[in-house]
């Protein structure tokens, strides 16, 4: 994952399950395992945090996902308010790249249907040069 290694992004929490890292107006979030309500809520504080630096600034999420990487119920109802929070303070778009999850389609399938009640536009990707460049042709850049 090219934006965890570049010296000049602003790392955030290593709690095992999810690493942030921020480079330009991109957000990156590296997550695997399986995520309930209290991992979720734990997530969101810290993506409060991460997210107030762009003031209102339109920006992009890009999410790595690895092995199985589910939600639970109260998991995926505590994702959708974060999202929904997310927007409202200048997320415009979102990328995952769930080419190593070992449960591709279900994962697609959850996140999809989050972003979609959301109403915001989700790219979904096997791979992080993919979505990087789709990223890139919306306007936004992790440099």
């Amino acid at each position: 994952m090219k934006i965890f290694t570049n010296p000049q992004a602003k790392l955030k929490s290593k709690y095992g399950q999810y690493q942030i890292a921020v480079l330009g107006n991109v957000v990156a979030v590296s997550a695997e395992g399986i995520a309930d309500t209290d991992a979720i809520a734990r997530y969101g504080s810290d993506m409060m945090e991460v997210v107030s630096q762009f003031n209102g600034h339109r920006w992009a999420f890009l999410g790595f996902l690895h092995g199985s990487a589910l939600l639970t119920k109260g998991g995926e109802i505590e994702l959708q308010k974060s999202i929904e929070w997310r927007v409202s303070k200048g997320m415009v778009l979102g990328a995952i790249v769930t080419g190593e999850t070992t449960i591709a389609a279900m994962v697609n399938a959850q996140f999809s249907r989050i972003y979609e009640r959301a109403g915001v536009e989700l790219g979904v990707f096997s791979n992080e040069d993919a979505a990087m460049a789709w990223l890139a042709e919306k306007g936004f850049r992790a440099s």
